[in-house]
């Protein structure tokens, strides 16, 4: 067949293929991402560096987050308890700005602080309360649509009670890896 032939029968063909337009499949994309997120409860850990057999270095919290309604920042608040030798008691919040969102994802900058109770065993020991400034970044995966994986990293001021008129002030990285259920 020449070269001729076929150009002159492929407009044929073309011209005989029917369109389909099929107007009974609609698809509907609903995105995850920190918009419209509302409140949520969940739990989450801390971590800072440490040993994990001292647990004031891993201390379980329960979580509490709100988002906004147009979706620019969130707000964590923070409870936890934990015994061991010690009785740790903390609450703390957390504030986010959303740095960069996509429909199942966000990506935040901001920082907060929590109150940390300490009460030692023993007679004549005293409740201790020290407070910590964080500063540093949070992701949130949307596993499905009111399901997120937390995590963030950080750096902390650590300001202890030692009791006396002493101030220590001390720095490091700290770390928090969650999971949240939103309520829409």
């Amino acid at each position: 067949m020449s070269l001729a032939a076929i150009a002159s029968f492929a407009p044929a063909l073309a011209r005989a293929q029917e369109v389909v337009r099929d107007s009974t499949s609609t698809a509907t994309f609903t995105g995850a991402s920190s918009a419209h997120r509302g409140f949520g409860v969940g739990a989450a850990a801390l971590f800072w560096p440490g040993g994990l057999d001292d647990v004031s270095r891993v201390v379980p919290n329960l979580l509490v987050t709100w988002g906004d309604s147009a979706g620019r920042f969130h707000i964590d608040g923070l409870f936890g308890f934990a015994h061991q030798n010690t009785s740790n008691f903390d609450l703390g919040v957390r504030g986010w700005y959303h740095l960069h969102a996509t429909p199942s994802s966000d990506l935040s900058a901001g920082g907060g602080f929590t109150l940390i109770s300490h009460k030692n065993p023993g007679p004549g020991q005293d409740r201790q309360w020290d407070f910590e400034l964080e500063i540093g970044a949070q992701m949130r995966a949307f596993i499905v649509s009111n399901v997120a994986l937390l995590g963030s990293l950080g750096l902390y001021m650590y300001l202890p009670d030692s009791g006396d008129s002493t101030i220590v002030i001390t720095g490091n990285f700290v770390g928090y890896l969650g999971l949240a259920y939103y309520f829409q």
